[in-house]
C-alpha cells in the first residue's frame, strides 16, 4: 500500500512522535511511506527529521513560510502535482493545515487516494491568553470540521475528542485509536531515597506548570518537608519570556529547567513521580510513556487524563493545588509494595489499551 501522511513540520510533540511510531511499523510491515512536510521545523534541536530520515522512506518538505502552507495556490498546486506523480493509495493527515491541502488538492484528482484524518487534539480550546486569537481560532476550526467531514474516515486519539468533535459537527462519526507506547524494563534501583519529581512537556500556560511550582514551593516551606530532600526536574521548551516568569517564582536551587530532553528514557529514569498538571490535552503521549516507564503519576482530573488514570490504582488525580500537594505527600508515604502495586497496575493498563502494535493495527483497519 502506497501512504502519504502530511503534517506541518516534525517539530517534536505528540503528533510527530505518533506519527514516527506508525510510519516505522508501516514500513516493517512493507507499505510504501512518504512524509510531506508543510515548511520549516520550530527549532532544529527539537526535530524528529534524523529519527525519520533513518527510516526507509520518502521524506519531502515544501519550501517558504510554514504558516502559507496548505492554504494558498501555489502549495495547492505542487502538492496535486505531487499526488499526481504519487498516486497514493492513502493521503493522510494530521494537522488543520494539511487537512486543508489534501482537501483541496484532491478537488483536482482524477486518482484520489482515500483522505484520512488524523485529529490530534481539541483545536481551538486551548489556553492562548489572547481573547481575539482565541475566537479567531474557534472560527477557523468550525469550518474546518466541513472539510474533516468530507473524508473517507476521521480519527481521534481519545473519547474526550470524540465528543467535543461530535458536538462541533454532528455529521463527522469519528473512530478513536488512541496513542501506542512501548512499555520498557523498570529500574529495579531504590527510589524514593532522595525524591525527585518530575514534569516533561511544552512550557505554556496551558500546562499547568505554574500551579506545579506553587505547590513544590509549599512543601518546601512545610515544617515535615525536611523528612524528604525533595527535588523538581523540569523538561521541555516555551518561550523565553515565560520560562523566565517561571524561573523567578522559585526560591532554591533545587529546580532545575532541562530545556529539550533528547533522551526520555534517562529523564524517567531520573525521577521517582510525573506531575503531569495540564488542564487539558488531546491525549498525553508523555503520561502514557511515563507510566510505561514504571514512574508513579499524578495527573490532573480532566479528561482524557482521567480516563488513563485511575485514582489511587495506577496513579493519583487532583483537582486543584491543595489536592495536588496531598497527592504528592500521599505518594512519598507508600511503602515498597504499594508503590509496585501503582506500577504494575499503570503497566497492566498500558499493555491492555495504549500499544504500538495495537495503534498500528487500528489505523490499517481504518484505512480499509
Amino acid at each position: 500500500m502506497k501512504i502519504c501522511h502530511v503534517i506541518n513540520d516534525l517539530s517534536r510533540g505528540g503528533a510527530e512522535s505518533h506519527l514516527y511510531s506508525l510510519v516505522k511499523l508501516q514500513i516493517e510491515k512493507g507499505h510504501d511511506v512518504s512524509v510531506l512536510l508543510l515548511g520549516k521545523d520550530l527549532h532544529n534541536f527539537v526535530s524528529l527529521e534524523n529519527e525519520f530520515t533513518s527510516l526507509n522512506l520518502n521524506l519531502n518538505r515544501f519550501k517558504g513560510p510554514k504558516k502559507l502552507q496548505g492554504i494558498n495556490p501555489i502549495s495547492i498546486y505542487k502538492a496535486i502535482s505531487y499526488f499526481k506523480k504519487k498516486r497514493f493509495d492513502i493521503i493522510h493527515t494530521h494537522s488543520p493545515r494539511s487537512d486543508l491541502l489534501a482537501y483541496s488538492s484532491n478537488l483536482f484528482l482524477k486518482n484520489k487516494g482515500k483522505r484520512i484524518v488524523t485529529i490530534h487534539g481539541k483545536y481551538g480550546t486551548y489556553l492562548q491568553g489572547n481573547f481575539l486569537i482565541d475566537f479567531l481560532r474557534k472560527i477557523f476550526i468550525k469550518q474546518q470540521s466541513k472539510i474533516w467531514e468530507k473524508a473517507n474516515k476521521v480519527i481521534v486519539i481519545s473519547e474526550s475528542i470524540r465528543d467535543w468533535l461530535e458536538k462541533l459537527n454532528s455529521s463527522i462519526k469519528p473512530t478513536v485509536i488512541p496513542y501506542g507506547v512501548e512499555i520498557q524494563e523498570v529500574s529495579q534501583k531504590n527510589k524514593f531515597a532522595n525524591p525527585t519529581l518530575g514534569y516533561l512537556g511544552k512550557l505554556n500556560k496551558n500546562k499547568g506548570i505554574e500551579d506545579l511550582i506553587d505547590v513544590y514551593t509549599k512543601f518546601q516551606e512545610k515544617e515535615n518537608s525536611t523528612n524528604f530532600e525533595l527535588s523538581l526536574l523540569i523538561g521541555g521548551t516555551g518561550s523565553e519570556n515565560y520560562i523566565k516568569s517561571l524561573k523567578n517564582k522559585i526560591k532554591d536551587n533545587s529546580v532545575k529547567f532541562l530545556g529539550y530532553v533528547e533522551d526520555r528514557y534517562s529523564f524517567f529514569e531520573s525521577i521517582e513521580i510525573f506531575v503531569f498538571p495540564s488542564y487539558s490535552e488531546g491525549l498525553g503521549l508523555v503520561l502514557l510513556e511515563a507510566m510505561a516507564h514504571g514512574v508513579i503519576c499524578i495527573t490532573r482530573d480532566v479528561t482524557p487524563m482521567n480516563s488513563i488514570v485511575d485514582n489511587e490504582e495506577n496513579g493519583f488525580l487532583f483537582n486543584d493545588n491543595k489536592e495536588l500537594l496531598e497527592k504528592i505527600e500521599m505518594v512519598l508515604k507508600l511503602n515498597s509494595t504499594e508503590k509496585n502495586n501503582l506500577v504494575q497496575s499503570a503497566i497492566k493498563k498500558i499493555e491492555k489499551s495504549y500499544s504500538i502494535m495495537q495503534m498500528y493495527l487500528s489505523t490499517e483497519k481504518a484505512y480499509n
